[in-house]
């Protein structure tokens, strides 16, 4: 499937030229190449493209697809258009591996990557300026050595020609707190130049907005020398261009003012304040969001069962919950707070203290609890994912880090207390099973 352009530019898709695998290379060739491969790495992958540093993400996304390794990348010297043959393009690309069937799936991911996404695009309606603002949400084996970040980790991968890139590349340092892992000046193989900056992926997105807002602004005023690279925001969007201030949206990483808000941004308070959906903050409301799915699919599994009690203090937890999502969004205090009649520490007390209070020293669900208990630890489960997504998006939220702590903390205690019978119209108890032992009491 073709993904849509990630900016309201012409796309310049790259066209794969030439692919072809080599079931075992030749030991003196493998030299000559200057391959250093392992005895059991002798399978290749060839690949040529129109395109250099599309095919380097491309190659980099067969890394994550087999277990292959980049062996040789090259870009040739004046680019496609001054090819040696038809099958030439710009770029060489090999993959190494211990078996044919291996670079294959590395060839075919990398044609994928290069169909899809790894595109250039153009700054001018000519078509003549084009350049390269890209995303790798997550890093393989190539990519990740290069930029020197962990494998799995994003980077913008920004690309353009001399004098752009150098101004692109300051708008978009500019516009998110990333950091510079590597510098392309030039003149280099193809005369552009650019760098790999690394950061979150909400940062990188930012970055390669910037960087891409700035090409086209030097673009429609290339010899402007009183405009400000730093206004070019205001020149790219996913509608069509626009006057400083006008439209209705504000993208908040870059400033830019954009007529339509596009798919792939969401609020994060109001109109004025896009982001990309993978922000941690819109991360963090999406667990928040499952975690209600879970409290009500243990509210009917509760009231299946007759227990109208625990419906009941499930639905407080359901408060606290919404509670907690419109804390986050307008930056109030949560404020205190109490779930079945007990503050925070009263919660934290009942949860390390269920023998005392139910009979159960530790819960070890089972089958025959039922679909109640089930319920409620997939419920606490998503509490305490949720807790993680918040200490990523805003730790210094310390009361809703609370709030979430203790709600997963009663969703336990809950567990215990219908596991116990205590809840209404649950006639049996249906405690610890039969037969275990706690680990504390050994073999």
């Amino acid at each position: 499937m073709v993904a849509a352009p990630r900016f309201d530019l012409p796309p310049v898709v790259p066209r794969v030229l030439a692919a072809r695998v080599i079931a075992r290379v030749d030991d003196s060739l493998a030299g000559e190449l200057g391959l250093r491969l392992p005895p059991d790495r002798r399978a290749l992958g060839l690949i040529t493209c129109t395109s250099d540093d599309a095919l380097y993400v491309a190659l980099d996304e067969g890394t994550k697809a087999a277990p292959v390794e980049v062996v040789y990348a090259r870009s040739f010297y004046a680019g496609a258009a001054n090819a040696s043959g038809p099958l030439s393009g710009e770029v060489l690309g090999i993959f190494a591996a211990a078996d044919p069937d291996e670079v294959t799936a590395a060839l075919e991911a990398a044609m994928r990557c290069l169909e899809t996404e790894a595109w250039f695009y153009s700054a001018d309606d000519r078509g003549e300026l084009v350049f390269f603002p890209h995303v790798v949400k997550a890093t393989g084996r190539y990519l990740s050595g290069l930029a020197g970040v962990e494998p799995g980790q994003p980077i913008a991968y920004l690309i353009a020609p001399p004098l752009e890139s150098v101004l692109a590349l300051d708008a978009a340092l500019k516009a998110a707190p990333t950091t510079l892992q590597r510098w392309f000046g030039p003149p280099s193989e193809t005369n552009f130049g650019g760098a790999y900056l690394a950061g979150t992926l909400p940062d990188c997105e930012a970055a390669a907005q910037a960087f891409a807002a700035a090409v086209v602004d030097v673009a429609r005023s290339p010899r402007s020398l009183s405009r400000s690279v730093r206004a070019a925001g205001e020149a790219l969007g996913v509608a069509s261009p626009r006057k400083a201030g006008e439209g209705r949206y504000r993208v908040l990483a870059t400033g830019e003012v954009l007529g339509e808000k596009p798919n792939h941004l969401t609020h994060l308070v109001d109109d004025r304040s896009l982001v990309p959906k993978t922000h941690p903050r819109i991360a963090f409301r999406g667990k928040v969001d499952l975690l209600e799915g879970q409290l009500f699919a243990a509210q009917i599994a509760a009231d299946v069962v007759g227990a109208k009690e625990l419906v009941g203090e499930l639905e407080e937890v359901l408060v606290l919950a919404r509670r907690i999502v419109g804390a986050e969004v307008t930056g109030r205090p949560l404020g205190v707070f109490a779930l079945c009649g007990m503050d925070a520490e009263r919660i934290r007390w009942a949860s390390h203290h269920t023998q005392e209070l139910f009979g159960v020293p530790f819960m070890y669900p089972s089958v025959r609890h039922g679909a109640p208990v089930a319920k409620l630890y997939l419920a606490r489960a998503m509490a305490r994912e949720a807790e993680l997504a918040l200490l990523l998006a805003l730790p210094e939220r310390e009361d809703l880090l609370l709030a979430l702590n203790r709600m997963s903390s009663l969703l336990y205690v809950m567990t215990c207390k219908y596991a116990a019978g205590r809840y209404d119209a649950v006639r049996r108890p249906v405690g610890p099973v039969r037969g275990w032992r706690s680990p504390h009491q050994g073999a």
